[in-house]
């Protein structure tokens, strides 16, 4: 059923109309593809470097092929199907193993909607916590604000990943992989409507709203990951209006740095008779800096078990 409906969403997709290559924009990133420079310009459009004659050589490569096809399978894969076949996993949340800066390390552009497939905030409530580095330890979503059985539904059209308890704190949770390559993650729910290999659309109702899992109080804990690298959702959705700001997502490796500083990051766990001194002096580091990135002051007590993180 999966790739039936892979090769319909591939069919709607080759015909719809070919992007717009601006030339008054202002470049903003450049990436290649097959060999050929790409220019990626600041309304979301692109355009091959020398693009006539670019586009006369990939047709002399390919005789047969129309104008558009050939846009379609040169250009730089803007719904990531390719992506979306990879690595389904139904077992384990992290279908590609997290965490891994050198699969992101090229500009990706992502179709976020399209004529056929729309998008939805997974819940309409506040946002209390944000995307980012907090006491030494990184926040990989965004928490939104909901009572216990509020509704939740689904970000984009998809199909569903996982859907079950995850002890890592995660609670209840469903993962729901996209036709655009990308994944969200609904964590801390108190019921699961959907099951794994399950089609869904955006705006289906997945949940409801929960404290499952490590959670102090009643929220969605919700996250955007590429290839498991989770980035912030707020770079696409506008939390006031909880509209997207555009149908397509330029993803460049800088949105990826906290990857980098996750992978090469290291924790000391607290034994007995451990101090922030001491601990200092082990790995070469000042107590202000593990007080720093730790959100702790120097008067903390140390609780045995704790991790803190040193590097």
């Amino acid at each position: 059923m999966i790739k039936v409906f892979t090769l319909l969403f591939l069919i709607c997709f080759l015909f719809q109309p070919k992007l717009k290559a601006q030339n008054s924009s202002k470049i903003i990133g450049k990436s290649e593809i097959n060999g050929y420079t790409v220019l990626i310009f600041d309304d979301y459009t692109w355009k091959y470097e020398n693009h006539d004659y670019v586009i006369a050589e990939l047709k002399k490569q390919d005789s047969l092929a129309t104008y558009e096809y050939i846009i379609r399978e040169k250009q730089l894969k803007l719904d990531s199907t390719i992506v979306f076949s990879e690595k389904w996993d139904t077992i384990n949340i992290f279908a590609y193993g997290s965490y891994d800066f050198a699969k992101i390390q090229d500009t990706v552009v992502i179709a976020l909607v399209t004529e056929n497939f729309g998008f939805a905030m997974p819940y309409k409530g506040k946002l209390y916590s944000n995307f980012g580095w907090r006491r030494g330890s990184h926040h990989n979503g965004i928490d939104i604000d909901l009572n216990i059985g509020d509704t939740v539904v689904a970000a984009f059209d998809g199909v569903v990943r996982y859907s079950g308890w995850n002890r890592g704190g995660y609670g209840n949770l469903i993962i729901i992989r996209h036709f655009n390559g990308l994944e969200t993650y609904y964590a801390h729910l108190s019921k699961r409507y959907v099951e794994n290999n399950q089609i869904i659309k955006a705006g289906e109702p997945i949940g409801l709203g929960g404290s499952t899992g490590r959670s102090y109080s009643p929220h969605l804990h919700f996250e955007v990951r590429y290839k498991d690298n989770p980035f912030d959702p707020l770079s696409f959705i506008n939390p006031e209006t909880f509209e997207l700001y555009s149908d397509k997502l330029i993803l460049m490796p800088s949105m990826f740095e906290h990857v980098r500083q996750l992978s090469q990051a290291q924790y000391h766990t607290v034994a007995s008779g451990d101090t922030l001194w001491g601990i200092s002096r082990r790995y070469g580091v000042s107590v202000q800096y593990l007080c720093n990135i730790n959100g702790i002051s120097e008067n903390t007590t140390l609780q045995i078990g704790q991790k803190l993180r040193v590097k």
